[in-house]
């Protein structure tokens, strides 16, 4: 058991693609429980954008399976701080759109997930303003 712990603890978030993916996989659990709708967000989200539509499904669904891992070993707050510091600064408004779409994804922020979206604007040193922004945007966006 304790040697279980010592590698949980040892794996970390180190490159952008698993930041991303902490940051996405955390944002659904952001409220306990993931709604039908943002499990079929996210697909979609990931498949679209660039960085991952270039890769195999197969690399796609080992990063997710790690990424899974790694946050359900550890706190998955804490991870997703180290994933938001670890995104390079010019894809982390992108990062915090993107996610607040996906939270999106069932029509509404639940307290919870407005909660994770302050926390997470903080990591990626995005201001208030701009996140408020880039929500409105969303909810909007969202709203059809």
């Amino acid at each position: 058991m304790e040697a279980k712990r010592k590698n949980a603890r040892s794996r970390t978030v180190t490159t952008s693609d698993e930041a991303l993916m902490a940051v996405f996989i955390g944002a659904m659990n952001a409220n306990g429980h993931v709604a039908r709708e943002e499990l079929a967000r996210a697909h979609h989200l990931i498949w679209s954008t660039r960085r991952f539509r270039r890769k195999s499904g197969e690399a796609v669904g080992r990063l997710v399976d790690r990424t899974k891992t790694v946050l359900e070993e550890q706190d998955p707050n804490a991870v997703v701080e180290l994933a938001a510091k670890t995104i390079p600064e010019h894809l982390r408004p992108s990062s915090f759109a993107i996610v607040t779409d996906l939270l999106l994804a069932d029509g509404h922020l639940d307290a919870k997930e407005r909660k994770f979206l302050r926390r997470l604007a903080a990591h990626l040193g995005i201001d208030t303003d701009q996140a408020a922004r880039v929500i409105d945007v969303m909810l909007v966006k969202n709203r059809l």
